[in-house]
């Protein structure tokens, strides 16, 4: 037996060359990773527009059908800012329209101001445990300008099943897939203790009262998408919130169930603004600075070629389109205050309180587009 020669013996790897092998690696995944990071954002971004998409196809057709904008009561009947007594959100307020489920009855000092929609909201609310076996969700909203109060009453398991309209039973106009709706999509949604460090809202729990009963239209990150439809063509694009009783060509009742929410969604994200917190929330968020919402929603909703005024306390101009709807993107929170436009010289977002008469830009519509917000709109 002969044995191996010494010379094609080949020696092990030094600690130098696999120290080298392993940082190769490393940089190797984080390129990788980055790249699918990537990969996925544009893919969910592409499923967010396609949800828009068909929810835009849908209110569409409402409207070519009906000659009106889908929402079973007047924006005006929403709640102007967050509370117990929301209810319901201007995004389902539209979805009820174009899915069923709901009856509504408007009425006057106590009198049913149209006999068939009482008599058919009786009747729904009546029959839902007997058919059903799932007691609805009844509430009240209120028109205080018309003195208007609207009895609204929901049938959960009669979501999709179309809308009744005039008294006809109609197809649905949207027929989301089950992973663009979501139910209880809030938390910690409360009023903070002046005293406290914590999130908003009693003990941090998810609020399970009334309006999160009423599903939502989420985008691919699981967090909702808000509507905002366009009531008349002329006036102010909005007004602020001291100035409600004007007539606005958008009106931002039912938005604060997002908006003022510390968590929300299934990315549990900040939307709500505390104006010690310069970085954190919305910039669209409840609680934002004097002006900061209006201002931004100014820009969203806006024509990019009108000009903004705010000579007598409105914001002027001509609306973009005859809806929008916001998806608040990767990052999961509206316009957010820690993204967007930056300061040219440092880098850092411009702060909170960067508004008109503060700023050379407060015409510039194009510091939109430096959020990662989907925003898509239709309509005339």
């Amino acid at each position: 037996m002969t044995r191996p020669s010494r010379g094609h013996v080949r020696s092990a790897f030094t600690l130098v060359e696999i120290l080298v092998v392993i940082a190769l690696i490393g940089v190797l995944a984080g390129i990788l990773l980055v790249a699918v990071g990537g990969a996925t954002t544009a893919a969910k971004t592409v499923r967010t527009k396609a949800t828009m998409e068909s929810l835009s196809a849908a209110i569409d057709s409402f409207v070519l059908e009906h000659g009106a904008m889908p929402g079973v009561v007047p924006v005006a009947a929403l709640q102007p800012s967050g509370s117990a007594g929301s209810w319901m959100t201007s995004t389902q307020n539209i979805l009820l329209h174009l899915m069923g489920g709901a009856r509504v009855s408007p009425m006057n000092d106590g009198v049913p101001l149209n006999a068939a929609m009482e008599a058919e909201y009786n009747r729904f609310k009546n029959a839902a445990m007997g058919e059903d076996g799932v007691a609805p969700l009844s509430f009240t909203l209120n028109d205080a300008a018309h003195d208007i109060t609207y009895q609204v009453v929901v049938r959960t398991p009669r979501i999709g099943e179309g809308p009744w309209i005039n008294g006809s039973d109609y197809a649905p106009y949207l027929s989301p897939k089950e992973s663009e709706l979501i139910e209880q999509w809030t938390w910690g949604y409360g009023d903070q203790s002046s005293n406290s460090d914590l999130p908003d809202g009693p003990d941090n729990q998810a609020v399970t009262a009334g309006f999160t009963a009423l599903p939502d239209l989420v985008d691919a990150w699981g967090q909702p998408i808000i509507v905002l439809k366009r009531e008349r063509d002329s006036g102010p694009v909005l007004v602020p919130t001291s100035n409600l009783d004007d007539l606005p060509q958008f009106r931002i009742n039912g938005i604060d169930r997002y908006l003022g929410a510390t968590t929300l969604g299934k990315m549990q994200s900040r939307q709500r603004c505390r104006l010690a917190e310069n970085a954190r929330g919305s910039r669209i968020g409840e609680g934002s600075g004097e002006l900061e919402r209006e201002y931004w929603l100014y820009l969203l909703l806006s024509h990019p070629a009108m000009r903004w005024d705010w000579s007598n306390g409105d914001c002027e101009g001509t609306g973009r389109a005859g809806y929008v709807m916001i998806s608040p993107g990767p990052d999961g929170t509206f316009l957010a205050r820690y993204d967007g436009p930056r300061d040219d010289t440092t880098g850092v977002p411009i702060p909170a309180d960067d508004f008109p008469g503060n700023s050379t830009d407060h015409d510039d519509h194009s510091r939109l587009k430096d959020f990662d917000d989907v925003v898509m709109y239709g309509g005339s």
